[in-house]
């Protein structure tokens, strides 16, 4: 006997527009939307084989999981590759097996840029109210 795989989406999808009524036609819906021209590709990922706590660089803030996102020389980082990095990284912990065999606390994401990323910055501190700390130089 074949089982049949049963599709929830397109069901979920019609109900969604049926819910707003007279309202839906102040909305836009798009199912199975896709995000990306391209697929997704973190720049360096760098696994830790073990607990050791490096000195060299970069490698003083690392944990287990580490996500290096890189801004070619005459390129700068912007407020969306911000958050475009913060996407990949917990995609890359959420696209695992088993569920949750990637902790939080086991994960870095840095970004490496040639220019200081004053706009950047600026929004971390007012918008999300983050603290921008000199830890080593450059870093």
């Amino acid at each position: 006997m074949t089982e049949k795989l049963l599709q929830w989406h397109p069901a979920f999808f019609a109900g969604i527009q049926i819910e707003f009524g007279e309202e839906a036609k102040y909305l836009e819906f798009k199912s199975e939307y896709v995000l990306g021209t391209k697929p997704m590709m973190i720049d360096v990922l760098i696994k830790k084989k073990e607990a050791q706590i490096l000195k060299r660089s970069i490698g003083k803030i690392f944990r287990k999981y580490n996500i290096v996102e890189y801004k070619s020389p005459d390129d700068y980082l912007c407020i969306d590759d911000f958050y475009k990095g913060y996407a990949y990284t917990y995609f890359y912990k959420a696209d695992r097996t088993p569920v949750n065999s990637i902790l939080l606390e086991e994960l870095t994401i840095s970004f490496v840029c040639q220019k200081y990323p004053r706009e950047l910055f600026r929004h971390l501190a007012k918008e999300r109210k983050l603290q921008i700390e000199r830890m080593y130089a450059g870093i």
